[in-house]
């Protein structure tokens, strides 16, 4: 092959690929704008179970479209869309009170379904001083656990940086578990 040919031949193969990574971003700015509208309908009482389910599609679309990419599967944008997606099903899950499901169930990758773990920890907490704000101290106590236990199993993982960058999650945990103790307290006090 002439180098007129393989430069030519490398330029369409990049295009592909930066068309991939072009509807890689657009998919995955789709899928959180979703994740958003879903979780949003669970605080407000207004959970819709179509919308959670065909973010799933959503995702494994996303997937199957980028598919032939390594660097893009395993990309900022997937990872993101993954990681919204884990948090709105696990926030869903552990604000009925039900079981977790996996990250094998949800077809994410653990490093995605333990950041959603994360982050479901801060939603739980928004429905907890809801809870309390409607003088419903027995609701809040009963997310608070939920909350003491997702939380407790976060900290369990100690996991290097480059893998997932889960120590900062962490500590962020950690305070909303220091202030939603104090919030808790607080309105014990109040109430008697």
């Amino acid at each position: 092959m002439q180098l007129t040919e393989l430069i030519s031949d490398v330029d369409r193969a990049l295009a592909d690929e930066e068309r991939a990574a072009d509807l890689a971003f657009e998919q995955s700015r789709k899928i959180i704008r979703k994740t958003k509208t879903a979780i949003h309908g669970i605080h407000t009482g207004r959970r819709d179970p179509e919308l959670i389910d065909s973010i799933s599609g959503d995702l494994a679309g996303l997937i199957q479209s980028v598919s032939a990419y390594p660097r893009l599967v395993f990309g900022n944008d997937v990872s993101s869309a993954m990681m919204e997606f884990s948090e709105t099903v696990l926030y869903d899950y552990a604000s009925r009170g039900l079981e977790l499901p996996s990250y094998q169930d949800l077809e994410v990758t653990p490093g995605a379904w333990v950041m959603g773990l994360a982050d479901c920890i801060g939603e739980l907490r928004r429905d907890m001083l809801t809870a309390l704000v409607d003088g419903d101290v027995e609701r809040a106590e009963t997310l608070f656990k939920t909350m003491e236990e997702l939380s407790d199993a976060l900290m369990t993982f100690d996991i290097k940086e480059s893998v997932v960058p889960i120590r900062r999650k962490q500590d962020i945990a950690r305070g909303i578990m220091d202030r939603s103790r104090t919030d808790l307290a607080t309105a014990r006090i109040m109430k008697q």
